[in-house]
């Protein structure tokens, strides 16, 4: 028999796509923002590399959220 805690260690992330969407527009706002007000951009590099992450991450959860609306 398998309890619950073994059940939520094996699945997968269950993290709305939309989550990574604002994460990705939060980054990109904030390195546009440090790029426009910072002496030091290396934390406005940062951001804006991590923007496209989190898009790519959104793009993946919704890949998967259809994949699994369409198989039930």
């Amino acid at each position: 028999m398998t309890s619950q805690t073994d059940r939520a260690l094996s699945g997968k992330s269950k993290i709305p796509w939309y989550v990574y969407v604002v994460g990705g527009v939060i980054y990109a706002v904030l390195a546009g923002w440090l790029f426009a007000e910072s002496d030091s951009p290396t934390l406005a590099w940062i951001c804006a590399m991590s923007a496209p992450l989190g898009f790519y991450s959104a793009w993946g959860a919704w890949r998967r959220e259809t994949l699994h609306r369409h198989d039930a």
